[in-house]
């Protein structure tokens, strides 16, 4: 059983860390600049989880540079970046009756990951940012409700939350090593895994 004042801070780290899978803003990047927010992020992972993360030595210069970055590595088709989206990486669909041509393909935007979260997002009124409509299974997202859970629900079905929708992330972090040398998103990634794996651990 975690303490309700654990579930709090982990449920910020989930939080910071889907801020940094989102397009960077200017005030993400004041936070960053003037509030310390990767070091404050260093040190909670390492005081949670007891995991060494560094994150802030890889940060790209300025901010024109890391938005820049976001857009090769996960933020754009057209520069053939690696979308970090649940559908994209799983068979679109388990259903045996569907007979769309790419039903058992993967590739594929709003598979049965996305109907799913969308179906959570509804039941929860959780309104999804704009700039990520259509893409409900996005990773950004899927993080804002893991710490909705961890947070509001059984550890039970915390627990289910991430064994169904983070089985993806490697296959995410070995296409990202092929469209970007730059350490930030990849890094990022790897300390997530590890995260994830640490706060799944918490729930046996």
């Amino acid at each position: 059983m975690i303490g309700l004042d654990k579930k709090t801070e982990c449920a910020n780290v989930f939080i910071v860390l889907a801020d940094l899978y989102k397009q960077p803003t200017r005030e993400i990047w004041d936070e960053i600049q003037q509030q310390d927010l990767l070091k404050k992020l260093e040190e909670s992972v390492n005081e949670l989880f007891s995991i060494d993360f560094s994150i802030e030595e890889v940060l790209p210069e300025n901010y024109e540079e890391f938005a820049e970055l976001y857009m090769t590595s996960i933020g754009s088709t057209q520069k053939e970046a690696a979308l970090p989206i649940e559908s994209l990486y799983k068979q679109w669909t388990l259903d045996e009756t569907c007979t769309l041509p790419f039903a058992r393909d993967k590739g594929y935007i709003l598979g049965d990951s996305a109907l799913h979260i969308n179906y959570l997002l509804e039941k929860l009124k959780i309104e999804i940012p704009y700039e990520l409509q259509g893409m409900p299974d996005h990773l950004a997202i899927l993080l804002e409700l893991l710490a909705y859970f961890i947070e509001h629900a059984p550890e039970n079905s915390t627990a289910e939350f991430l064994d169904d929708h983070f089985d993806w992330l490697d296959e995410f972090e070995s296409q990202l090593s092929e469209v970007t040398v730059h350490p930030f998103y990849q890094r990022l990634t790897r300390a997530l895994m590890e995260i994830l794996k640490a706060q799944r651990n918490s729930y046996l």
